[in-house]
C-alpha cells in the first residue's frame, strides 16, 4: 500500500474511533466491569435449582431452608466473595420463636338452656397458630362491634364500652357500606393489629372474632374456619429478642364461626341482625351479654428455634458500602400466607418468583464483580435473608444486629420478585426517599431501552425486606419490582413459568446502577421516618436535620469562649 492511502486509513480509522468514542461515550453504555459475565444460563440454573420440589418451598425453620442459605454461601464462595458473617464466617444466626398449644384450647359456658361449649377446629380457631396463654373462669364477654374508631367516618363502636379485664367479641374487617368492592382487607380498620391495639387499650384479656354474614362473598372471607392445622404445620414466628415483658404479646385471639356467634348472641341470625345495625351506626343495638359468664382455657408454651442470613462481601478502596440484599425463603407447603390455600393448601410453594429470582440476582451480581478483576470504589454487602414471608424477620434481625454499621451503608438496593415483568415493564419503588438514588436509577434506565421503567415519587412500601433498613436504619433504599402477578403465592410459581429474557435486562440493569453509587463520589441523601440518622461522610442523611455536635468540638467551643 502505497503511502498515501495508508495515510488516509490511518486517518479515517481515527476519525470512525472519535465518532464511536463520541456516541458511546462511559455515560451513554453500561459500565459496570464483566456485566456481559451474567446470562441466562446462570439464571436459570440458580432458579431451578432454588425453586425445585425437592427444597420443599424453603420454609423457614425447615431444613430446606438451611440448604438454600448453604447454596446463596457456597455460590458466594465459588465467586470469589469473602464471607462477611457472624465471626468471620458466612451465617448470621437470626433467633425465633413460636407458641404451641400445651392442650387443646376449650371455650364453654352455661345458660337456662344447659351446658354449652365450643369445639377447638370447628367453631373457633386461633387466627395464627397457639396465642398466648389465658385461663379465666367465669369471665364476662363484651361485644365491640367492628373495634373501629375512624373519626374520618365520625364512627366509634369502641366508644363507652367496658372491656377491662373481658373477653372481646368483634367482627372481622370494617363497616359493610364502607367495602366499596365487597370487602377492604387493606384499609388499617380491617387491620387484625389495629383491632387487637384497641381491645388491649381498652383493657380486653382477649379477642374472639367473627366474619360476620354481610362481609362475606370474597377470596378468604367465608364461614368456614382457617384450618387449625396450619397454625401447627406453620406457625407464626417472631424475632426472640429476650423475655417478653407483660404487655408486649399479643392478646390471645380466636377466629369464631358465624353459628357459634349466634349461639353466644342468643340464636340463629342474631349476627347478622347485629352488623346490619352496626353497618347502619345503630350503635343502641349493642347486645348485652353481662349476664354471661364463660370458662375459657387456652395454655400454650414458647419454643425456640433459629435460623441463618447468609453474607459476604467484596472490599472496595473505602470503607463505605453498597448494600444487596434478597430473601431466600418462601411459603413450603403454603400452610402460611398461600393466596390458594382453599384449593392448594399442603401443596409445594416452590416460589420461582418470589424470590428466587431475586437471591439469583444477588448471585449473578456478586459473581460478576468478583470476577471482573476490578476493585470497587466503595464496598459491597450481599445478603439473603430468612423469614421474609413471615414478617421480614430476617432482615429486621439484620437492621438490629448490624454486621456492618448503618452509618457506613451509603443505599441498600433490595431484590424481590423480578421474574415474571409483564410487557417489559418494571416498577422502580422507593426511589424518591433519595435524589441521589432517584437520578442514578434514572441515568441508567435508558441505557436498557429493553425495559420500559416506572418510578414512582412515594415512599417505599412496607412489601418486602428494604422496609426495616428504611424505616428502622435510616437508610435510602429501593426497590425493583416486576408486579404482582396470578402466580404470586401459589402453587404455580415454578421455575419454567418465569420470564428470564427481561429478568436478565434487569439484574444487568441494577448491577450498573450498583456500580455508578460506588464509583460515585457523592453521598445519598435520605427522606423517610427516621430522624438525624447519620451517612459515611458524618453528615445527617436528611439535609433539613441539624448537623450533629462532636462532644470534643463543643469542649473546644465552650474553653475558646471563656
Amino acid at each position: 500500500m502505497k503511502a498515501w492511502k495508508l495515510f488516509a486509513a490511518g486517518a479515517l480509522l481515527v476519525s470512525l474511533g472519535a465518532n464511536v468514542l463520541a456516541n458511546d461515550s462511559p455515560l451513554e453504555r453500561p459500565t459496570a466491569p464483566n456485566i456481559d459475565s451474567i446470562t441466562l444460563e446462570d439464571i436459570k440454573s440458580d432458579v431451578y435449582f432454588l425453586a425445585c420440589d425437592e427444597m420443599v418451598g424453603r420454609e423457614t425453620t425447615r431444613p430446606e431452608s438451611l440448604v438454600a442459605s448453604a447454596y446463596a454461601r457456597s455460590r458466594m464462595e465459588r465467586a470469589g466473595v469473602k464471607p462477611a458473617g457472624e465471626d468471620g464466617g458466612w451465617y448470621q444466626t437470626v433467633k425465633l420463636r413460636h407458641r404451641a398449644w400445651e392442650q387443646t384450647p376449650t371455650l364453654s359456658w352455661k345458660t337456662e338452656d344447659g351446658a354449652h361449649e365450643l369445639k377447638y377446629g370447628e367453631d373457633f380457631v386461633s387466627t395464627g397458630g397457639a396465642e398466648s396463654s389465658l385461663e379465666l373462669e367465669s369471665a364476662e364477654i363484651v361485644f365491640a362491634g367492628y373495634a373501629v374508631n375512624d373519626s374520618s367516618h365520625s364512627y366509634n363502636d369502641m366508644e363507652g364500652v367496658d372491656l377491662k379485664g373481658k373477653i372481646a367479641l368483634i367482627m372481622r374487617y370494617e363497616p359493610t357500606p364502607w367495602m366499596k368492592s365487597g370487602r377492604n382487607p387493606f384499609s388499617r380498620n380491617a387491620y387484625l393489629q389495629t383491632k387487637e391495639a384497641l381491645c388491649r387499650a381498652a383493657g380486653a384479656v382477649g379477642v374472639l372474632m367473627v366474619t360476620a354474614p354481610r362481609s362475606l362473598g370474597s377470596s378468604d372471607n367465608r364461614r368456614q374456619l382457617p384450618s387449625p392445622d396450619a397454625g401447627d404445620k406453620s406457625p407464626p414466628l417472631e424475632l426472640d429478642l429476650g423475655e417478653v415483658k407483660p404487655g408486649e404479646a399479643s392478646l390471645p385471639f380466636f377466629h369464631i364461626s358465624v353459628d357459634a356467634c349466634d349461639t353466644l348472641l342468643g340464636g340463629e341470625g342474631e349476627t347478622e341482625r347485629v352488623q346490619k345495625a352496626f353497618d347502619d351506626a345503630d350503635l343502641a343495638a349493642r347486645p348485652d351479654l353481662s349476664a354471661m359468664r364463660v370458662n375459657f382455657k387456652a395454655r400454650s408454651t414458647i419454643v425456640h428455634e433459629q435460623d441463618r442470613n447468609v453474607a459476604g462481601m467484596i472490599r472496595g478502596e473505602t470503607d463505605e458500602w453498597i448494600v444487596f440484599g434478597a430473601h431466600h425463603d418462601h411459603l413450603g407447603y403454603g400452610y402460611f400466607g398461600a393466596r390458594d390455600a382453599r384449593t392448594a393448601m399442603g401443596q409445594i410453594h416452590n416460589g420461582a418468583d418470589d424470590n428466587a429470582s431475586g437471591v439469583a440476582t444477588v448471585l449473578e451480581i456478586a459473581e460478576a464483580l468478583a470476577q471482573s478483576g476490578r476493585k470497587p470504589r466503595r464496598s459491597f454487602l450481599f445478603l439473603t435473608f430468612t423469614g421474609e414471608e413471615k414478617g421480614l424477620l430476617g432482615s429486621a434481625w439484620y437492621c438490629r444486629h448490624p454486621l456492618i454499621p448503618h452509618e457506613k451503608v451509603v443505599a441498600m438496593i433490595n431484590i424481590d420478585m423480578i421474574g415474571r415483568i409483564e410487557q417489559h415493564k418494571l416498577t422502580m419503588d422507593g426511589t424518591s426517599c433519595s435524589k441521589l438514588l432517584d437520578a442514578t436509577c434514572k441515568e441508567v434506565a435508558p441505557l436498557f431501552p429493553e425495559l420500559t421503567v416506572e418510578f414512582s415519587d412515594k415512599p417505599p412500601m412496607p412489601a418486602s425486606d428494604h422496609w426495616p433498613f428504611y424505616s428502622q436504619a435510616g437508610i435510602p433504599c429501593f426497590f425493583p419490582f416486576g408486579g404482582i402477578n396470578k402466580f404470586m403465592h401459589t402453587a404455580e410459581d415454578d421455575p419454567e413459568t418465569i420470564n428470564y429474557d427481561d429478568m436478565l435486562v434487569v439484574i444487568k440493569m441494577l448491577y450498573e446502577i450498583s456500580w455508578r453509587l460506588s464509583e460515585s463520589k457523592e453521598y445519598a441523601d435520605y427522606s423517610g421516618p427516621v430522624k438525624n440518622c447519620i451517612g459515611p461522610d458524618g453528615n445527617p442523611r436528611d439535609p433539613k436535620a441539624p448537623k450533629p455536635v462532636d462532644p470534643d468540638e463543643e469542649l473546644e467551643e465552650e474553653f475558646s469562649a471563656r
